[in-house]
């Protein structure tokens, strides 16, 4: 085939690759030598294409990138690469320059809107002087001065226009494959590549300008959508579907290859499959892309590099004493962890936790001696991070060291089994059947939004035309390619979770059940549960009582010491540090100020009755019991909480007072700590008045002792759950 550029235009799954493939092939057989171009995490499956053939050689795999650097290494251009973790860090130092401290997600953010104007070709001048847009004119002119002889990843793209083109050995074909679209700067390198060898070029959608040589139509595809009643459910269906597309036929499976299967998921929901994978007994293989801080290595260093240690941190590098007390409870921060340790009498691994997370006046000896110290056997990648992060903020590197590393890919590993793919490293291959998780609106978007720096009517002025819009609405045809990832396709849906019903991209349909496939499942359906309490005693006082109508079991439970009841808080200290109190400067005025109530003033009375006690914050009885006050202590700023729904026993205890003959009068008071006590009403109760919480109050007693005499204390799961500190132990004794 003669020299030049032959564009093959296709929707997804209209058969591009293995046209293109087959055209590949044919070279081959000639002895010929190709150039594949395609997306990195292509490479396993297009050597696995090629390997199901006949064998073949010559065949060579190639990003983008290393297709100019190889031009540029035959040319003698090459320079000294600066990697993405690079221009973030010259970027903070030119924010750091320009405009003093600077956050490394700020530097991000400038650091990806210069990588798109040098993809598009475009120098800081193309650039406005004023408002956000000329921010990043500055930075950038200050970012290209920084870099000096270094080139980043846009200027090998740069010098590969420009350089001498001399390919060695020279390919008889050069294929580009994978891509939804192409650059300006990538198509006019394909153009020049054109005048030596066949460049066959296979894109979703043509730049302006450029004729398609051939068009693809769609290939049919069988799909399937299937609608499960929630998350848990389909998840579970997708693994028993997996187990039987997997499994020989003598058990009644259908012996496909897992290199034949693959299934799409949202990033958040790989984890998840991965563990019951192991409960199935799958060949799971995670997709997603490697990252430095996910290995164990990884995760020990970003534990001490952490702003807000944590337990599990402090667990991580060999603290054990303190990080099990500080797990247990939920602590984080370095405050907080400091003044655990001062209690629990471990400031001595609090100390040594500080002065290993100290960098001192040479931070890279630190670093390397903190490796050293955390067992890191590769410590090139974490020092090489090191440096960048001392250039890019010298007097605070931990944050930037911290920021770098999560960026850190890994290489690739291959594909050992059934492929989790996230949606986009999904792109660009295909299986014989593929499962689709989450068919709902919303999951599956490119997140096309307008950019921070260059709004979209800027991008249609002067020099910035070059640039694409942000809003192109290419949803549509994503969502097209992730339906099309095999020759067979399962779409998955939940009709509903957590917030509600879910609205799915299309409508399917219930699939049968599916027998058990995991270790779990072929479990007797009703496992053994233990049986929920029972009781005939009374209960402890009226306010267990009232919170039985809430949830029984937990009221059940309040009467055991599991956690200790106490009044409100600083009002619990009354009446037997009063003293000890009273040496506190915010205290003591205080106490000295109202002496006049707390004179005579029962705390905590506890009046005994037949069916249930009273449990009284605060009694005061003047006149020989002929005015008897009646006090709610509360927390310091709390809010009175006498409504007949949430409080009872002043309501009840005050009924009861006034059909005493020696009470002519009942005070009802509210008293938050260091605060004044404040009378519920102006005037105070007397003798024969019914207020209506008195017998709002009766009528719901009433009601509760028949359901309290009935003896079943069973968990009422609700809105009461966010206020109980039993931590779910109503789950526990479910399970």
């Amino acid at each position: 085939m003669k020299p030049g550029l032959y564009p093959l235009l296709g929707p997804p799954a209209s058969g591009k690759t293995t046209w293109a493939l087959g055209w590949a092939q044919e070279v081959l057989s000639r002895r010929g030598r190709v150039y594949w171009v395609g997306l990195p995490h292509q490479r396993a499956y297009l050597y696995r294409l090629l390997g199901e053939g006949r064998a073949s050689l010559g065949l060579e795999f190639l990003s983008f990138q290393a297709l100019y650097y190889r031009a540029l290494a035959e040319a003698g251009r090459l320079g000294p690469l600066l990697p993405g973790a690079g221009r973030v860090a010259l970027v903070g130092e030119a924010l750091r320059e320009l405009e003093g401290e600077v956050a490394p997600g700020e530097a991000r953010l400038f650091a990806r809107a210069i990588a798109e104007l040098k993809r598009f070709g475009l120098s800081p001048f193309a650039l406005p002087k004023e408002g956000e847009a000329g921010r990043l004119r500055r930075v950038y002119f200050r970012y290209e001065r920084l870099k000096g002889g270094h080139l980043d990843y846009d200027d090998f793209r740069h010098r590969a226009l420009k350089a001498p083109l001399r390919l060695f050995p020279q390919p008889d074909l050069l294929v580009v494959d994978g891509y939804r679209e192409l650059g300006p700067l990538d198509l006019r390198f394909l153009q020049r590549l054109a005048r030596e060898v066949p460049v066959l070029l296979t894109l979703e959608l043509l730049p302006d300008g450029l004729e398609p040589w051939q068009e693809l139509a769609p290939r049919p595809v069988r799909k399937v959508v299937w609608a499960l009643p929630n998350p848990v459910e389909e998840a579970r269906h997708l693994l028993r579907a997996l187990k039987r597309a997997l499994a020989p036929r003598a058990l009644g499976g259908e012996s496909l290859d897992p290199f034949a299967v693959l299934v799409v998921a949202p990033e958040d929901r790989i984890p998840g499959l991965l563990l019951l994978g192991d409960e199935y007994g799958l060949p799971l293989h995670d997709g997603r892309e490697g990252v430095l801080a996910d290995t164990e290595e990884g995760e020990r260093v970003l534990a001490l590099l952490n702003p807000f240690p944590t337990g599990r941190d402090l667990l991580a590098l060999g603290f054990a004493d303190l990080g099990r007390r500080a797990l247990r409870l939920g602590l984080a921060g370095e405050e907080a962890l400091g003044l655990l340790a001062e209690r629990e009498g471990l400031l001595h691994e609090w100390q040594a936790f500080l002065a290993l997370r100290a960098p001192g006046p040479d931070p890279l000896a630190w670093g390397e001696a903190v490796l050293e110290r955390l067992g890191v056997a590769a410590k090139e990648p974490f020092l090489s991070r090191l440096r960048l992060a001392l250039r890019a903020d010298a007097g605070n590197p931990l944050a930037w060291w911290r920021s770098l590393l999560l960026d850190e890919a890994l290489p690739p590993e291959p594909v050992r089994g059934v492929a989790l793919l996230p949606p986009l490293r999904a792109t660009g291959v295909r299986a014989r059947r593929a499962y689709v998780l989450d068919w709902v609106a919303g999951r599956y978007t490119l997140g096309e939004r307008e950019d921070y720096f260059l709004l979209e009517e800027l991008r249609e002025r002067g020099l910035l035309r070059g640039l694409p819009r942000r809003l192109r609405g290419l949803d549509p045809l994503f969502l097209e390619e992730l339906a099309t990832r095999g020759e067979e396709v399962f779409l998955l849906y939940p009709e509903a979770g957590p917030s509600g019903a879910y609205a799915p991209l299309e409508r399917g349909v219930r699939p049968e059940p599916l027998p058990p496939a995991g270790r779990l499942e072929a479990l007797p359906e009703e496992p053994f549960a233990a049986p929920l309490p029972t009781s005939s005693a009374p209960p402890a006082h009226l306010e267990v009582l009232r919170r039985h109508g809430e949830c029984p079991f937990r009221a059940y439970l309040e009467r055991f010491p599991l956690r200790p009841e106490r009044g409100a808080l600083g009002w619990h200290l009354f009446p037997e540090r009063m003293a000890e109190l009273a040496r506190y400067p915010e205290v003591g005025p205080w106490l000295a100020l109202h002496q006049e109530h707390l004179e005579g003033m029962v705390f905590w009375a506890r009046w005994p009755g037949g069916r249930f006690a009273l449990r009284l914050d605060g009694v005061r009885r003047e006149e020989g019991g002929r005015v008897v006050h009646l006090y709610r202590l509360l927390p310091s700023g709390g809010e009175p909480d006498l409504d007949p729904r949430r409080r009872w026993t002043e309501w009840y205890a005050l009924g009861a007072l006034l059909q005493r003959k020696e009470v002519e009068e009942v005070r009802l008071w509210t008293w938050a700590f260091l605060g004044k006590p404040r009378p519920y009403r102006k005037h105070p109760y007397r003798k024969g008045e019914k207020p209506p919480q008195v017998e709002a109050v009766r009528l719901r007693l009433e009601e509760a002792l028949l359901r309290w005499r009935e003896g079943a204390f069973r968990p009422n799961p609700g809105y009461p759950c966010y206020a109980c500190r039993l931590e779910d132990v109503c789950r526990k004794e479910e399970a």
